[in-house]
């Protein structure tokens, strides 16, 4: 099947098992105990190497790594500068005020990204309160979920971190996604790294798991850190099933999004050249696009239904629009064979109407 929903294709459960059982058989797997040893710390020493790290830590959730960067960065009882888009701020129920005592300072308001002056002005704040707090650490995330995957203006974010290091703030990247930015931007992920003191990658995103995450960044911050990793109930019992995806899907992942965004191209020119669709692109965007029928009798919802019929899958439509992530499951197909499924879901989808 080919999913359009999410940044990494859907497996089943039978697919994760056969792809467990194909790594098992080439390979002997160690065992970890509580996250700690064993494949688990054969991925974190890769993971670290790709990124320019000198330390990798195994998370099971995003979540997770965000916060405990943040507790070690920031001093407690600091502010932190996120985005006012961003996942920590949005999506985590105020985890870091209610479980840290940090104050997050929302900037960038319905936007991507925020500029250095808008930091400035937060730190200036600052220090014009009456009982001192003071910035302990900066956020970014990039790409921004909620922004349909706008890319921050790497730029502008060199800007920012060498501000930050200036004044003693801690920098972190919320990288979920990072891998694939890096694939459109054609700035390497080690690059966007060196900026930033930690970063987080999700592994599920992208690299085959079906759960798991990894903060890295310089060893005298992260040594020891699975104590705290235990302390949040974070301390899984044995990681590496997700380990073990994960190094395998490393090693595959540029080559094989390469091709999957290749065969993306092409299906988007072949639809806006058959006059039946409009595609809007996101502005500093990365796999996500937006898609419409323009015939007005089509039916979006029964163009949907159809592609399901075919094994192509696509998200819920917003007012018509549908925003359709690009990724590996597109390599199983030729975009000709892709185009001339949703070619021949519109022309259902309009004369049912």
């Amino acid at each position: 099947m080919i999913s359009f929903r999410y940044d990494a294709p859907e497996y089943g459960a039978a697919e994760i098992a056969a792809m467990l059982s194909e790594i098992v058989g080439k390979r002997e797997i160690a065992l970890d105990a509580y996250s700690l040893g064993g494949e688990v710390s054969r991925f974190e020493a890769e993971i670290a190497g790709v990124l320019g790290k000198e330390k990798a830590v195994f998370m099971p959730t995003g979540t997770l790594a965000n916060h405990l960067a943040i507790r070690a960065l920031a001093a407690k009882g600091s502010r932190v500068i996120v985005q006012e888009r961003s996942h920590i701020y949005q999506d985590v129920g105020d985890a870091l005020s209610t479980l840290s005592g940090f104050q997050l300072i929302p900037l960038g308001h319905h936007r991507a990204q925020f500029t250095l002056e808008e930091a400035k002005e937060a730190l200036a704040d600052a220090a014009e309160t009456r009982v001192r707090t003071g910035i302990g650490a900066m956020s970014i995330e990039s790409p921004v979920r909620r922004c349909h995957g706008e890319v921050f203006d790497f730029g502008e974010m060199s800007r920012l971190t060498a501000w930050a290091r200036e004044n003693g703030i801690g920098t972190h990247l919320d990288g979920a996604r990072l891998f694939i930015a890096s694939q459109y931007t054609k700035i390497p992920v080690r690059e966007y790294a060196a900026l930033f003191d930690t970063v987080y990658v999700s592994l599920y995103k992208y690299f085959g798991p079906p759960s798991g995450a990894v903060l890295a960044g310089p060893a005298a911050l992260l040594d020891g850190m699975f104590h705290e990793r235990r302390m949040f109930g974070g301390g899984l019992n044995q990681a590496w099933p997700f380990a073990a995806l994960a190094v395998d899907g490393l090693a595959r992942f540029a080559e094989e999004f390469a091709e999957a965004a290749r065969i993306s191209e092409i299906l988007i020119d072949t639809l806006v050249d058959s006059g039946g669709f409009a595609v809007s692109r996101v502005l500093n965007g990365s796999n996500i696009f937006g898609l419409e029928l323009t015939e007005r009798k089509a039916d979006a919802g029964k163009f949907a239904a159809a592609l399901r019929k075919r094994d192509i899958f696509l998200p819920d439509a917003s007012s018509g629009r549908f925003y359709l992530k690009v990724n590996t499951s597109l390599c199983g197909w030729t975009a000709e064979h892709i185009a001339a499924e949703f070619l021949s879901a519109a022309t259902k989808a309009s004369s049912d109407a």
